[in-house]
């Protein structure tokens, strides 16, 4: 799924998403009457659309939460978040067709999804503990 497709869906689920200066952090997702994503206008490619992928996990699972939030409602919104984006980025049955061509090095198989292999090992890692590959 590209940033384009991503920006569609958003838009599409009415989810707000805009660009701008942001020093401090690359991204941020706010609920008030509807979900807004705020990303850095600094971030470009892959990492842009890794970026987009996981906050827009955030709206559609729900979870965000305060600076003041326990560690553990901290850490399942962005678990919620991460898999949300493996399942948009990596589906696993394309992982699983592009197993059964050849393609099973990380590096290979991020440059055919078109994402970072730091998001391709996560996505694999979390594929397998939930077995799902």
């Amino acid at each position: 799924m590209s940033t384009e497709e991503l920006m569609s869906y958003a838009e599409g689920h009415g989810h707000h998403i805009v660009f701008i200066p942001m020093r401090k952090t690359k991204a941020i997702t706010l609920e008030y009457g509807g979900s807004f994503v705020a990303v850095s206008n600094m971030v470009r490619g892959t990492e842009e659309k890794e970026i987009v992928a996981h906050e827009l996990g955030h709206c559609e699972y729900g979870g965000t939460y305060t600076r003041c939030s326990p560690f553990e409602i901290t850490e399942k919104a962005e678990k919620r978040a991460d898999k949300w984006a493996f399942y948009k980025l990596v589906p696993p049955g394309e992982v699983r067709a592009a197993f059964q061509k050849g393609i099973i090095e990380p590096w290979d198989l991020a440059e055919q999804f078109d994402v970072s292999c730091q998001f391709m090992c996560e996505a694999l890692e979390y594929y397998k503990a939930v077995g799902v590959l």
